[in-house]
């Protein structure tokens, strides 16, 4: 099995480098004052610092949460979340891409990918679409495996259909002469 350019041979995606946690433990990500992509700079992120606890409710439409304290909520419509190694979540989550080092318990549907790093603990319901676990991770429960989300067509012409027996033969090109 081939894996991509920069990934271990196992075919698992090395963790992300760990971001500085914040001081104030709570932070929403200020958008980029430089000329960055308008992608980054309007990039809705929450990030849950260390020893801080956030429960109750709900979250919804982050494009990132990243936990490396508690979190107890219900998590709607997020792209990705990445718990630390220090990080708890307890609830459900519906997100694309999931990268977990610590603990999870809930239910969790990531509808793109699921890793779980040798330090993750993870034990629930869990529907994903690829599910990456590394040596020494905790996983416990019922697993679902889900169809992955429809591709976005690539742009350009589409594929050729199979010729028709009964058609017509094409015409002859009429060149137009000025």
């Amino acid at each position: 099995m081939a894996t991509k350019p920069g990934f271990p041979a196992t075919g698992i995606p090395p963790a992300p480098a760990p971001a500085p946690t914040p001081t104030l433990g709570i932070r929403q990500a200020a958008p980029a004052a430089s000329a960055a992509p308008r992608a980054a700079a309007e990039r809705r992120a929450l990030t849950v610092g260390r020893g801080i606890s956030l429960s109750g409710g709900a979250i919804s439409d982050c494009e990132r949460l990243e936990v490396h304290g508690t979190v107890e909520v219900s998590l709607n419509h997020a792209l990705e979340l990445s718990i630390a190694e220090t990080g708890v979540f307890r609830g459900e989550a519906e997100i694309e891409e999931a990268d977990i080092s610590g603990a999870f318990d809930g239910a969790i549907t990531a509808r793109s990918r699921l890793v779980v790093r040798s330090t993750g603990r993870l034990s629930g319901t869990i529907r994903c679409a690829r599910l990456m676990v590394e040596e020494g991770a905790q996983v416990s429960g019922r697993i679902e495996m889900i169809a992955p989300a429809p591709a976005a067509a690539p742009a350009g012409p589409a594929p050729a259909a199979a010729p028709d027996p009964h058609a017509a033969p094409p015409a002859e090109p009429v060149f137009a002469r000025s």
